[in-house]
């Protein structure tokens, strides 16, 4: 079993993590000197979704394989995401962590949207590119979209090639 996927299952530690994570980047956003003042408060939190949601397609849907050496090649086709949400369980009540991070992966983005919406004032160009970044990362995370590679974007050659149809 994968230790990296263990380790990161528990919804609590995830979530205390994500939230620092997130904050960070928003006080870094913010202190950030940029011309014509463009990190306001109003914008700081659309950058903050989009960094977001920019690095969480990377980390949980982009990158794969097991950081692990001795997993042996089982996991290189699978994202992180695929590999928390279809592991099998350790226990019942790992099973239920597992759960629980799954949600709060899911419900981080949802708020961070709605707080970045809400801090515009509801100004439709960003709230529009709120919306985009909350639904991209929300559908990646669908159940239906596990294995999934759309127009064969991230396939890897010898995993993904059964997967094609042979013309």
């Amino acid at each position: 079993s994968n230790v990296f996927l263990r380790s990161c299952s528990s919804g609590k530690v995830l979530l205390t993590i994500y939230i620092f994570f997130i904050t960070l980047i928003q006080i870094s956003i913010l202190l950030l000197p940029l011309p014509y003042g463009i990190t306001s408060l109003q914008t700081s939190f659309t950058y903050t979704n989009v960094i977001h949601g920019l690095l969480s397609l990377l980390f949980l849907h982009w990158i794969k394989g097991s950081p692990n050496f001795y997993e042996q090649g089982e996991l290189n086709g699978m994202t992180f995401w695929e590999q928390l949400s279809s592991s099998p369980s350790f226990s019942n009540t790992s099973h239920n962590n597992r759960i629980n991070a799954n949600k709060v992966l899911v419900i981080m983005p949802t708020i961070l949207c709605y707080a970045a919406c809400h801090f515009a004032e509801y100004d439709r160009f960003l709230c529009l590119i709120n919306l985009v970044v909350w639904a991209t990362l929300v559908i990646a995370k669908l159940d239906g979209m596990n294995g999934v590679r759309l127009w064969g974007i991230n396939t890897t050659i010898g995993i993904d090639d059964d997967m094609r149809k042979c013309d």
